[in-house]
């Protein structure tokens, strides 16, 4: 991403001095380059921050789900209901492999069954009337909303890449120019240009076209 070559011509700035072009060149450089590096933390960190609530919200589903399962399974039982009683028997851990849409099936799963009037009849032989579990069915809504919220993000974060590739693109035009300018100290300052080749060559933008470019 250039960071080696914007650090350098940053900290050589006195010395590029003695060139007005290849001064006001390497400025645009390291202006160029401040917008892409800023570009792809704000990607990241908008990402980062769904997803961490996404999980939050799944762990507030996990920890209100086996109130319901615990019970759900002595009265399986007891219905003899043996399809209803794979449905709950899934242990914590069990749940917490699950991916998000195969956890929220489950999760859906139970609560419909929990309608039902034979198994809603004998949750309230238990307490668990259907106000009781409404904290339940709030956690499941919270956590549902929060899926769209995360995938539709990572859709964003695809939109943004294409425009970061075009913020790459459009730096990189402006480091070849630098190299040009640049050159003139071969006569000016031999160990400044020197040390700017070095530089050159740990360019990454981040793509395999120009990740290892140097100057000609």
């Amino acid at each position: 991403m250039c960071k080696h070559v914007a650090a350098y011509v940053t900290e050589h700035a006195a010395d590029l001095a003695v060139s007005e072009m290849a001064a006001a060149q390497a400025t645009e450089v390291t202006s160029r380059y401040a917008q892409v590096a800023g570009a792809r933390g704000g990607t990241a960190r908008r990402t980062n921050n769904l997803t961490a609530d996404a999980k939050t919200r799944k762990k507030e589903l996990l920890e209100l789900l086996p109130a319901l399962l615990g019970p759900m399974s002595r009265i399986a039982a007891r219905l003899q209901d043996h399809d209803l009683l794979a449905s709950v028997t899934l242990s914590s851990k069990q749940l917490r492999k699950l991916r998000p849409l195969a956890f929220l099936a489950v999760a859906n799963s139970v609560l419909t069954s929990a309608a039902r009037t034979d198994v809603a009849a004998e949750l309230s032989k238990q307490g668990l009337k259907p106000a009781t579990l409404k904290p339940l069915r709030d956690a499941l809504a919270a956590f549902q909303q929060a899926q769209p919220a995360t995938r539709q993000t990572i859709n964003e974060r695809v939109v943004a890449g294409a425009a970061l590739e075009d913020l790459v693109d459009d730096l990189m035009d402006e480091v070849r120019q630098l190299d040009q300018d640049m050159k003139a100290f071969k006569l000016l300052n031999r160990p400044l240009y020197n040390g700017y080749q070095q530089a050159r060559k740990l360019v990454n933008t981040g793509g395999k076209s120009a990740s290892s470019e140097q100057p000609k």
